[in-house]
């Protein structure tokens, strides 16, 4: 009797974990080093870069997902992820729904102190546009991918809406693609004036 309760016990938890899972948006995105570009427009900088899944899927120019961190001249700085049709964890959101949330992102390196941030998550044509506020850890993300480590987002939104759990990794580096990357940490802390 003893073994049926543990057998019981055993497939209720797992149940009810594989069932909380099911509800979760679970999104790993990897950056191509060979798209990264970091450029100055008046005392604005943009670090971007095309994304690719874990299956390496081959898509249209306009489909792919893509990756900015824009430092501006007043010290406001903005991470922006453009998500892949078939990558789209709310595809719940049409053109004329935005969704305001509270997210955070988290370095797995220790960079910067998990920021609980704001999002906005609206429809710009057939792509997922997610846009958080990342004042003062822009630097920090970028020097987290320098170390060849990644960043998560998470979010529950709730609503009928799937929690967000996205990664995105560095993928493989170069020099230039490093090169890039320090230009922005380098261009988003004159900003900050650091």
């Amino acid at each position: 009797m003893r073994l049926i309760k543990k057998i019981a016990a055993v497939a209720f938890v797992s149940c009810c974990v594989a069932t909380a899972h099911a509800e979760q948006a679970d999104v790993y995105l990897f950056l191509d080093a060979d798209t990264a570009e970091t450029k100055i427009n008046g005392l604005d900088v943009t670090f971007r870069a095309e994304l690719t899944d874990e299956d390496l899927t081959d898509r249209d120019f306009t489909h792919r997902p893509r990756v900015w961190i824009t430092c501006y001249e007043n010290g406001r700085q903005l991470l922006t992820v453009d998500t892949a049709d078939d990558l789209d964890p709310w595809p719940e959101i049409k053109a004329d729904r935005d969704l305001e949330l509270d997210v955070k992102l988290i370095s797995q390196t220790g960079s910067f102190a998990d920021l609980p941030t704001r999002m906005n998550a609206s429809r710009v044509t057939h792509l997922l546009k997610l846009n958080v506020d990342i004042t003062a850890r822009a630097e920090g993300v970028a020097r987290t991918w320098l170390q060849g480590f990644p960043i998560k987002l998470t979010a529950s939104p709730g609503n009928g809406f799937k929690d967000l759990n996205l990664v995105i990794f560095t993928g493989e580096s170069n020099a230039r693609f490093r090169a890039e990357l320090a230009s922005a940490v380098r261009g988003c802390e004159v900003l900050a004036g650091h």
